[in-house]
């Protein structure tokens, strides 16, 4: 069924009245918090047991007619998810196979049996993924975009609709194209561009909208910071985002000095986490009252707040269709165990670092390893000659691809090897072996997003003969 206007209207207005009840949580003393995860999770948990003949096997001695001990239950993959979809959902007329064979199909905001929205995603592993919401599960999306929104401090100003432009991945079937969708009704008036439409095009689109907020990728929120300050691009904005990219510091620089507002950083993910800086931008709230998570290290064990972990366990608190429970994520975060300047309670990153597969290993000066994170590459977004750019490990070491910018000079790539050869050398890196070549374009995945840093598995072995 194609979603029509009065439908999606009543999803938002359902979305405002979620925001408008869990606007309270936001403050909450972290006991009080507490207590409301705790029903929400037996509430979800026991619903699963009864519903769902995957879960039904896999709690059964384990949730019984005491409460609930999240650390007590299983834990669960994305492959392992996806293996077991049938089983799992809590309706059985959802298959698999059916789902992706219909999602392929599309090119429109549609209903799966007149009731679900249906989602895919490949991640950076390629694993393709497939997700499933009821309606109330969807109206508790619209409620974190929502959340998102005021916390980024752009808010709509009746009579006049807020005008949002999203530059995101082509696929209708990916979850930020259809909260845009999904929201472009009422109080918002969304633009909906892809990041592999030419730039010029972009920016054409752009200046005929003029947004009041603009949400991109990092990737593409820089090339677009570069067409403002050569002024072919002319927005003025009251404010932007960039996610599900990593966004270095000389990133935001650039977007700043460019667009006159700093970038709130927005965590979204498909699974349900989502989260957001708040004005003060020194780390990412995570709405923890929509989404449990556990931040833990590579043995599963619990991570203190203030030390890094390798991974995340989240647990959907209103997803009933397609149950989430402990399921894992390869997100390195550090939860920052400081109160936020802000007051609000919900639990706060100092960074998310990315994930753990992004992360790079190389041979150290004084034997075995450096893991090198993907942010430590963003001396090379300093160079101005530089409008993108990805890096790539392999047996010979590590190569920049770089698409340089109509100003790049002859002297771009000297630079680039200095500039990583002297930090992988200031981390320990024994003989950083560096290269930089130049593309006309560099590739991005079927969600449209970059992957900063691409690591051959086998280079590790290699390294160590």
């Amino acid at each position: 069924m194609k979603i029509g206007y009065r439908r999606r209207l009543a999803d938002l207005a359902g979305g405002l009245r979620t925001q408008r009840e869990f606007a309270k949580h936001e403050r909450l003393p972290w006991d009080d918090l507490g207590l409301y995860q705790q029903r929400r999770l037996e509430s979800v948990v026991r619903h699963a047991a009864v519903h769902s003949p995957y879960y039904r096997e896999r709690l059964a001695g384990v949730v019984d007619g005491g409460p609930v001990e999240l650390s007590r239950l299983p834990t669960i993959e994305k492959s392992e998810m996806m293996e077991h979809f049938d089983r799992l959902v809590t309706d059985g007329r959802l298959r698999r196979d059916a789902l992706l064979e219909w999602v392929e199909g599309l090119n429109r905001d549609e209903l799966y049996l007149d009731r679900y929205r249906v989602m895919t995603t490949s991640g950076s592993s390629g694993r393709k993924g497939l997700f499933v919401f009821d309606r109330s599960g969807w109206q508790a999306i619209i409620a974190q975009f929502l959340r998102y929104s005021e916390m980024s401090g752009v808010r709509p100003r009746l009579p006049r609709r807020l005008r949002v432009a999203a530059v995101i991945g082509p696929s209708p079937m990916h979850m930020s194209r259809q909260v845009s969708t999904s929201i472009s009704v009422g109080i918002h008036r969304v633009l909906t561009l892809s990041v592999t439409q030419p730039v010029e095009q972009l920016v054409e689109h752009l200046n005929r909208f003029r947004p009041d907020f603009l949400a991109a990728y990092p990737s593409m929120a820089t090339r677009l910071a570069e067409e403002q300050l050569a002024g072919r691009l002319r927005l003025t904005l009251g404010g932007m985002s960039t996610s599900s990219e990593l966004r270095t510091a000389e990133m935001t620089g650039r977007m700043l000095e460019a667009f006159g507002v700093h970038p709130f950083d927005l965590y979204a993910t498909t699974e349900g986490l989502w989260g957001c800086e708040c004005e003060h931008h020194r780390g990412i709230h995570l709405f923890e009252d929509f989404t449990l998570l556990e931040n833990v290290d590579g043995a599963g064990r619990p991570v203190p707040a203030g030390e890094a972990g390798t991974r995340l366990l989240v647990t959907s608190l209103h997803n009933l269709v397609q149950p989430i429970i402990r399921l894992e994520l390869p997100d390195a975060v550090t939860i920052d165990p400081e109160p936020c300047q802000c007051g609000r309670t919900l639990i706060r990153t100092r960074a998310v670092e990315g994930r753990t597969d992004d992360v790079l290993y190389l041979p150290a000066r004084r034997g075995g390893e450096v893991m090198v994170h993907p942010l430590q590459f963003g001396v090379v977004t300093r160079d101005r000659g530089v409008r993108e750019f990805q890096v790539i490990q392999d047996r010979e070491g590590v190569r920049i691809l770089v698409v340089a910018s109509p100003a790049a000079d002859d002297g771009l790539d000297r630079r680039l090897r200095q500039a990583v050869s002297g930090k992988l050398a200031k981390l320990g890196v024994r003989e950083p072996r560096v290269s930089v070549e130049r593309r006309a374009e560099l590739a991005r995945s079927a969600g449209g997003k970059m992957q900063l840093v691409v690591a051959d598995p086998g280079t590790r072995t290699a390294f160590h003969g």
